[in-house]
């Protein structure tokens, strides 16, 4: 199987915005209390993250579709 840089992005940018929204959705205090400088730059708010969710499945989903992803 070749390498395909598209579907090595896309896994990148799936596993960080799980992290996103783990850290949204259950750790918002300890993300606030433990790093403060960058909480006032990128908060991480349920909006943003669940936006960014639905962008990255979309992705996924034509990625998937044109048979770039194999699973």
């Amino acid at each position: 199987m070749d390498f395909n840089f598209q579907a090595f992005f896309w896994y990148l940018l799936a596993a960080d915005c799980a992290f996103a929204n783990t850290v949204a959705w259950f750790y918002q205090d300890w993300y606030r209390e433990t790093c403060p400088s960058i909480f006032r730059h990128f908060p991480s708010t349920k909006a943003w993250c669940g936006l960014y969710l639905i962008l990255i499945l979309w992705v996924g989903h034509s990625l998937h579709t044109q048979g770039i992803l194999p699973w």
